[in-house]
Parts: structure tokens; C-alpha cells; sequence
């Protein structure tokens, strides 16, 4: 059990509740739980036993959404006012494991329920000692035997079947090697994967609705799990979830390969409407940023950034599009048209141990997330949510695709796409390396600087071209500082700018075998930060590197940080 894992997942529920509270019943809903027939059939339960494909799955799935949505009862008291020290001595026995002989490639372990982590799951295993068309499922049933509570949980006692809070596949990267985690789903309907080479950073959501909007947000939960036992060669784990929440039910199919370098997920889903919602986040994904390029860490810490990821990265229209993060302290949404989405994604294209300093979170180690349809999104947007959030250990960064066509809610909505975790860019950088048509490496944005003075907002950029000579997908920082930088002219490199609330009050372009240095003043005709959007073309319009955007407040940010920041050790 990784305990940063729970502290950060953990965490960022609570933001989820400050910011966003949901659940909470009108004195109708009240009435209408009362109501014999406006409960899930009784059945419900047989009919999980009864699943075994994603056909099972769809008709349970569709059935659910015909009757109305039933908020699952609190969780006791005992559980439910754990303390963070509590809930994090209450750990699974890994010998108590799921599938843990060395028959089976994967297996299986679990999360309590407590603290924050008071959603129940239900977990069935899917034996295959039968045809798939006449297997049966399993639920695994909660004993606190498969717990350790020690500590400050030692006095914790549970005599009824709580369920869990959700469930961990591990298994080896590599053959022979040992065995680690490597897939989680745990909270609402979060999941993250690692590879052999990264650890625990960005996740994914099986869905979002009404998310950055200015009402509370609706979070749909998997309420329980079918997990394929696995063949002795097999290299894949295939994961069957049901999906509830007032406006929707859905049938989730997670096929997760994991791998040391990229660990794909692919990831089929229909969802059945109860009432169409207002906003129908589609494939979202969440981060964090408190501070990095752009923005100085508290006074007395001496990271120089704290990320999972540094800036969210587009591909779609045929145009590569960087936004790097800010962090207002107020929520910010903003987006992108798109007509035909190739991809997004969150990535930490900082790979520098020295930009982070931190060998306990290891940020230079956290993954990238990207997220690829196999069919078509549709027209629509891809949003951005960027809120303060307090420190390190919440989630503040969102981004999801929102469609242009309305919901019919008579009608089920089909979706297939893949969500990627990985390091180092070169690793999926047939997906992620920004092109030009022709093939040809744009170069893409590695390093932000800003400052300010009474008048301007000042930004330099460094564009780092792709180069055979240097495939380490660093930053390159000592490298950059012996780099002689020569002014390119215009009749050379031609910098194309939009802005909005501001206007440009200078700007140079350098260039070097490494790529291109821009310095940028611009002068805010507003209050409301200024978004800026550049990219470099040669005199022929050839674009030069991927179109880089910000968002950039007049004045410095100014934040209230907790006193684990700003104490002096």
C-alpha cells in the first residue's frame, strides 16, 4: 500500500466537496427513498452474480437506469470519522491477495473503507474454469481479516460487511522481477495506472457531469467491479464496472496492459440516461500543479516545482496545441473548438530531477496521461479546469471533452477510446510528438519564464527542436545556458500572436541548433488575466513548432499556503 497514494487521492475527494458538494437530498428525494417502487429492482443483486460479459453488463446497466437514482446509505460512524493517521494504519495483508499464487499473472488487493473513502464497491472475480458464455461470477466478500490495523487503527473494530472502497491490480513488469502495483480504482470513478518506470501521479475518471459549471458538480461512482481472472500467459487484465449517478448508469470495459514503459487502458463504455445532463465530460483527466514555470514556490521551500504535470497538450484539426499551467487563486475554465480530436492529454514533460528536488514524491517520475479515441468524439471542446487548490496533495487540474450535439437521453451513448500512462515523451511519441504533416518534428515548448513589471507582463519561451544528438527528453538546462542564441529577424522565423485582454508591446525570437527563444511584453488592457497564444513559422508559412497558450494574470498571485510550506525548519 502506498500511503502517498491514499493522502493524494484522499485529499483530493475533500476538494471535490468544497468545491463542488453533491449528494445532498431534497426533502422530495427524501420522500421518494421511502417509496417502495422507486427502488432498484430486489433482484439487483442476483442479477450482478449473473454477469459475466459486457453484454450482462449493458442489460444490468440499462435496467438500473429505468428506475430512480438511490443514494447508498452512510457509511458507520466508526469508519466515517476516521482520522487521516487512522485510516492510513489500516492496510491490506498482501498475503490475503486475490489470484496470489504464482499460477496467475495478476492479482488482486483492496482498500478500506474510511476517512474520506466512504463510497462501498462490490467486487466480483469471473472464473474461468468455464466458456465465457456460461462463466459465473464471484463476489468477494469483506472480512477484516484481509486487514492489518495497526497503529492508530489498532482499537478499530468492524462486525458487519462494509464492502470496499475500491481495489489494486499488481503483478511483475518485468519476468522474474517483483511484484508492485500497477492499477488502481479507488474514489468516484477514478482510476490510475503506473508503469515500470513511473509512479503514481495524474488519473483518469470514467466520466464527469456538470463539472466546472457554477453549481454542484454530479460525480458518478462505479459501484461494482467484475475482474477477469486472468490465464497464466496472459498479458492483459480485462475489468467490467458499473457506473451510477442521478442523471446516468453506464457499462464500463477496462482492458489495462501494463508495461515498464507505456501501460494502455482501453476503455469501452454505453451509458444510459436518466435525465440528460446539462455537461457530459467525456474521457476526463486530473492533476496537479501548485507552483513550477511561471510561478515561485513559498519563500522557504526550496523545490523549485511541484507538479504531476506541466501543461496540457491537443492534437486535433491537424494543429499540436501546449497550454502550460497557471494557478489563479480562483477557479479558471477555459477551451479549445475542436472538430476532429486526435488526442489530449496532461504531460509532465519535465524529466529534470533538479526542477523538483523532492526525493520522496519523485515528480520527475510521474506519469503522462494521454487520451486517444478509437471512434470519434464528435465535434465539440476540449475544457481546462484550473483551481488554487491549498497544496500538493489535491487535485486542481481537470481537463475532458465536452460535445457540441445535445444528449438524447432515450438513446444509450457509445464511446471507445484509449488512455496511455507513460514517462519520457520518446516513449509514446508516435501519439504525443508534435508534426507537421509532412512528418517533421515541430518544436515543442520545455521551459516558461515570467515576469512583471508596472506596465507589462513579460514571457520568454524556449522551443526545443527534436534532435537525434539529444534523446534524453530533458530540458537540457546547462546545456541552454552555453547555447549561443542569435536574433532570428523576421524575414527568418515569423511569430504569429493572438491575445485577448492585452495587446503585444514587444517581441524577439533567438535561434540556435537547439531551437528557438522567445521573448514576449505584453501590456493587459484589463483586470482579467491575459491569454496569449503564439507559434513560429518560417517566411513560407511553414509552421516551426507547436502553438504554445497561457494564461497570465497582470500581477503576481499571491496564496495562503499551509504552514508545512512556510515554517522555517
Amino acid at each position: 500500500m502506498s500511503p502517498f497514494f491514499h493522502r493524494a487521492r484522499a485529499i483530493g475527494v475533500v476538494l471535490c466537496c468544497v468545491y463542488w458538494t453533491s449528494g445532498i437530498l431534497s426533502a422530495d428525494e427524501t420522500a421518494a427513498q421511502a417509496t417502495p417502487k422507486s427502488r432498484a429492482p430486489e433482484s439487483m443483486t442476483r442479477h450482478m452474480a449473473e454477469v459475466s460479459t459486457l453484454s450482462d453488463l449493458q442489460s444490468l446497466a440499462q435496467q438500473l437506469s429505468m428506475t430512480k437514482h438511490i443514494a447508498p446509505p452512510p457509511l458507520t460512524p466508526v469508519l466515517a470519522d476516521l482520522s487521516y493517521e487512522q485510516y492510513r494504519d489500516i492496510q491490506f495483508r498482501n498475503g490475503r491477495a486475490v489470484w496470489s499464487d504464482q499460477a496467475h499473472p495478476f492479482w488482486l488487493e483492496f482498500f478500506h473503507r474510511g476517512f474520506v473513502q466512504q463510497d462501498r464497491v462490490e467486487v466480483h472475480v469471473i472464473e474461468r474454469d468455464q466458456p465465457m458464455n456460461r462463466r459465473n461470477s464471484q463476489r468477494i466478500e469483506y472480512d477484516p481479516e484481509l486487514f492489518d490495523f495497526h497503529g492508530a487503527a489498532a482499537d478499530v473494530e468492524i462486525t458487519q460487511n462494509i464492502g470496499f472502497a475500491g481495489f489494486k491490480v499488481a503483478g511483475r513488469f518485468a519476468e522474474g522481477g517483483s511484484g508492485q502495483e500497477m492499477l488502481t480504482f479507488i474514489g468516484s470513478s477514478y482510476f490510475r495506472a503506473r508503469t515500470g518506470q513511473t509512479v503514481y501521479g495524474s488519473s483518469a475518471r470514467g466520466l464527469a457531469v456538470d463539472v466546472g459549471m457554477n453549481r454542484d458538480e454530479e460525480f458518478p461512482h462505479f459501484r461494482a467491479f467484475w475482474i477477469v481472472e486472468p490465464e497464466p500467459d496472459d498479458q492483459q487484465v480485462e475489468i467490467l464496472a458499473l457506473l451510477d449517478s442521478p442523471s446516468l448508469t453506464g457499462a464500463y470495459r477496462f482492458r489495462f496492459d501494463p508495461a515498464m514503459t507505456v501501460a494502455s487502458m482501453r476503455v469501452q463504455a454505453s451509458l444510459y440516461f436518466r435525465r440528460s445532463p446539462e455537461k457530459l465530460a467525456i474521457a476526463p483527466l486530473t492533476s496537479m500543479w501548485i507552483w513550477g514555470d511561471g510561478l515561485a514556490p513559498p519563500p522557504l521551500d526550496k523545490r523549485p516545482s511541484c507538479h504531476d504535470a506541466d501543461g496540457l497538450l491537443v492534437h486535433a484539426d491537424g494543429n499540436w496545441t501546449w497550454r502550460a499551467f497557471a494557478r489563479l487563486p480562483y477557479p479558471s475554465v477555459t477551451a479549445q473548438e475542436v472538430n476532429n480530436l486526435t488526442g489530449f492529454g496532461l504531460l509532465q514533460r519535465d524529466r529534470n530531477f533538479d526542477h523538483y528536488r523532492d526525493t520522496g514524491a519523485r515528480y520527475d517520475e510521474r506519469p503522462s496521461v494521454w487520451v486517444r479515441p478509437r471512434e470519434s468524439f464528435g465535434k465539440g471542446r476540449i475544457e481546462l479546469m484550473e483551481i488554487p487548490g491549498a497544496h500538493e496533495g489535491i487535485d486542481n487540474i481537470g481537463a475532458y471533452f465536452v460535445a457540441d450535439a445535445a444528449i438524447d437521453p432515450s438513446q444509450p451513448l457509445q464511446l471507445e477510446y484509449d488512455v496511455f500512462f507513460f514517462g519520457d515523451t520518446e516513449t509514446l511519441a508516435d501519439c504525443v510528438q508534435p508534426r507537421r504533416e509532412d512528418g517533421h518534428c515541430l518544436a515543442t515548448c520545455e521551459a516558461l519564464d515570467v515576469s512583471r513589471d508596472k506596465q507589462t507582463v513579460n514571457l520568454t519561451m524556449r522551443f526545443q527542436q527534436k534532435n537525434p544528438d539529444f534523446e534524453d527528453g530533458s530540458k537540457g538546462d546547462d546545456a541552454a545556458s552555453e547555447t549561443r542564441w542569435i536574433p532570428a529577424g523576421t524575414d527568418r522565423v515569423v511569430p504569429e500572436i493572438q491575445t485577448v485582454r492585452g495587446k503585444v508591446a514587444e517581441v524577439e525570437v533567438f535561434t540556435s541548433d537547439r531551437g528557438y527563444l522567445v521573448q514576449l511584453g505584453l501590456i493587459p488592457t484589463e483586470k482579467a488575466p491575459v491569454q496569449v497564444s503564439i507559434s513560429l513559422s518560417d517566411n513560407e508559412r511553414t509552421r516551426l513548432t507547436e502553438t504554445f497558450e497561457y494564461l497570465c494574470p497582470h500581477e503576481q498571485p499571491e496564496f495562503v499556503y499551509p504552514a508545512v510550506y512556510t515554517r522555517q525548519e
